[in-house]
């Protein structure tokens, strides 16, 4: 771990720098990401590409703008705990070792979340993409599992390290406690949102399984 500095003034030169890269880099990449599926979109719009069979109407629609709102959160997430984290190496305050831990955990978590999730998003809206296996219900049900489990471990190391977080008395003494308690608030939220990520994949693996099992009913039906 880098040595905290010894002049006050640098280190507050430090952080007003480092806070400024962040507050940059972090908007930056949503835009690219924007930019991206935008492209995306109308790069698919042009082509009119008929859809993966193996994913329905509605999760055409409705699945990018899940994958858009992750990828925002996470990317806000990820900021949040490299700037603690920045902080902690800077001015060695970090209340314990586990609480390091668990920052550094929720980052991966963050970084892994928004990566993949920003890739799926691609994949779902390109015309050529979304036909690939890597698109199918199980292949997205076991991205939204292992994520779930990844948010849930960070959330569960954070509160470990930090049991009583939200407790006023605990809150005063702790730095950075409103950051840290935004951190858990999100992590929760995460956890939530892939909750029903997996309702959903069953959904959907139930449709696929539905359409395999019994063709002649659902032509029906469709007639």
């Amino acid at each position: 771990m880098a040595p905290a500095p010894s002049d006050p003034n640098q280190a507050s030169n430090l952080t007003s720098g480092l806070t400024s890269i962040l507050a940059c880099i972090i908007p930056l990449l949503a835009l690219i990401y924007v930019g991206s599926v935008l492209w995306t979109l109308d790069y698919a719009n042009r082509r009119r590409n008929p859809l993966n069979k193996t994913i329905s109407l509605a999760s055409h629609h409705y699945a990018p703008i899940a994958y858009a709102f992750i990828v925002i959160t996470s990317l806000v997430v990820i900021a949040i705990p490299s700037w603690i984290l920045l902080q902690y190496n800077l001015h060695q305050n970090y209340p314990n070792g586990k609480t390091q831990m668990g920052m550094r955990l929720v980052l991966f978590t963050a970084c892994w979340t928004s990566v993949t999730a920003a890739t799926f998003t691609i994949l779902f809206v390109h015309p050529t993409w979304s036909r690939h296996p890597i698109t199918s219900v199980g292949t997205q049900s076991i991205w939204v599992l292992l994520t779930w489990a990844l948010w849930l471990a960070s959330a569960t190391t954070l509160n470990a390290a930090l049991p009583r977080l939200f407790n006023k008395e605990t809150c005063q003494h702790l730095v950075y406690c409103g950051h840290i308690r935004a951190i858990f608030a999100f992590s929760v939220l995460e956890i939530g949102v892939f909750t029903i990520g997996m309702a959903a994949m069953l959904w959907f693996a139930w449709r696929c399984a539905r359409d395999v099992w019994s063709p002649s009913a659902n032509r029906g039906q469709s007639v």
